[in-house]
């Protein structure tokens, strides 16, 4: 159970990594919705003073319309934000578009069949050398200044950040991540219910979830076989690694083709390696900002996000709502935290970070335990839990030994020698983003 010290006086929170498009507008439409957050004192940082210049004033014009009477900050150091944060909520990322797309392409230059290169493969052991490093001075910060926090990561890769956070601080902290939310969701849409009305569990490492059951919150009757019929029924042809992965081990996979596919060798052969839209991506990001600059400049009214939740509220897993329960004393189920395992997954290392069914009690944030995974499945997680063992050690002691060791464990990577190309390749590329490696 994560249980921050009581506190008194108005609640604070520091966002960080707030000039983000997607994580920036949710968190703060959600803060200007949940009541524990009248008379808060937020801080807003983000080492990009332009992205963070938008969202002030998007906060700012928020803050009137809602009439909650926030204290206002926004500055760029996170160490002037943190003395005294109750909670801190952070999604940071180096270089996001242009690096992740970069990982793929050396990815498939070097051979390797990797579908997407966020979280698994060759590109996630790369994003993990950049992010995880810069995710622990982040929690060494909080430890030092705010040491009563609780943390809300949504920066990934989620489950090797976290797993860095537990094991090189003390920071008590969650993660999470929408992907189990989101998959409920549309599981309740398939079946045809209230969302409220489905009791439905996944755990596994983050990206690599699978449904343990669903079923009826009111009468306990099992729908996964129906949610498994009317999924196939709906799109004959879409997802078909989560298809054949249900055929194969048994179980439902909780998340899409392409995050699964990540952490598999044939992944490629049934989905390809085309990877994410990152063209696509950056124009929505462009729309995202020009929206951003008419919602602060007053050409655009905030009012409608006000009046309808964010995607995460709407699933049931909005940080603000979170922290609200927490300040609240109040217990509620959540769809997914990602946490220290601890035996929340008897059949995976204790010392390991999953993903499992979340819940706040009496104000206390934790985990539900699932029991064992079905061996089979749990393999698979084993396997990808010691690459991040490794992967996380190769990034904080800036070890081209260890980044090594970590490729030749992934499933994804099939040569030694293309491994170490790609690696010198890699860290040639962000050279300038990994200070550990070239000090």
């Amino acid at each position: 159970m994560v249980s921050p010290a009581e506190h008194s006086g108005a609640t604070k929170l520091v966002a960080i990594g707030i000039g983000s498009v997607i994580f920036g507008v949710e968190l703060l439409r959600d803060i200007f919705r949940v009541p524990e957050f009248r008379g808060a004192e937020v801080w807003l940082v983000d080492r990009d003073a332009a992205a963070l210049g938008r969202m002030t004033r998007l906060a700012e014009r928020l803050n009137a319309a809602a009439g909650w009477d926030v204290d206002m900050h926004s500055t760029t150091d996170r160490r002037e934000a943190l003395p005294g944060a109750r909670f801190v909520a952070t999604a940071v990322a180096v270089d996001r578009l242009a690096s992740w797309r970069t990982d793929h392409e050396l990815a498939l230059r070097h051979g390797f069949a990797s579908v997407l290169s966020e979280n698994g493969g060759p590109g996630g052991l790369s994003h993990t050398l950049r992010s995880v490093p810069l995710m622990v001075e982040i929690a060494e910060d909080i430890e030092a200044l705010a040491p009563d926090a609780l943390l809300l990561n949504y920066t990934n890769p989620e489950n090797r950040v976290c797993l860095a956070i537990r094991r090189h601080t003390a920071v008590a902290a969650i993660g999470l991540c929408h992907s189990v939310a989101g998959e409920i969701d549309e599981a309740a849409q398939l079946l045809g219910r209230p969302r409220e009305d489905l009791d439905a569990r996944a755990a596994g490492t983050n990206h690599f979830t699978w449904f343990l059951s669903i079923r009826d919150e009111r009468d306990g009757s099992d729908l996964l076989p129906e949610y498994r019929r009317r999924a196939r029924a709906a799109q004959p042809l879409a997802e078909p690694l989560r298809r054949l992965i249900s055929d194969r081990f048994g179980l439902e996979p909780a998340i899409g083709d392409d995050h699964i596919g990540e952490y598999l060798p044939w992944a490629a052969e049934v989905i390809g390696t085309k990877g994410y839209d990152f063209d696509g991506l950056a124009r929505r990001g462009r729309r995202a900002v020009e929206r951003l600059e008419a919602w602060g400049s007053g050409a655009e009214s905030v009012q409608p996000l006000l009046d309808e939740p964010s995607d995460g509220a709407r699933v049931d897993h909005s940080a603000a709502e979170i922290m609200g329960d927490v300040i609240g004393g109040r217990t509620r189920r959540r769809p997914s935290f990602i946490l220290p395992n601890d035996g929340l997954i008897e059949n995976l290392p204790a010392e390991s970070v999953v993903e499992v069914p979340g819940l706040i009690q009496d104000g206390s944030p934790c985990g539900v335990p699932v029991g064992a995974m079905p061996e089979p499945v749990a393999a698979l997680l084993r396997h990808e839990l010691a690459v991040q063992d490794v992967a996380v050690e190769a990034a904080l002691e800036g070890s081209r030994d260890l980044a090594l060791e970590a490729l030749l464990l992934d499933p994804v990577v099939n040569s030694a020698r293309a491994a170490e190309s790609f690696l010198d390749d890699a860290l040639r590329t962000h050279r300038a983003h990994l200070p550990r490696f070239w000090g």
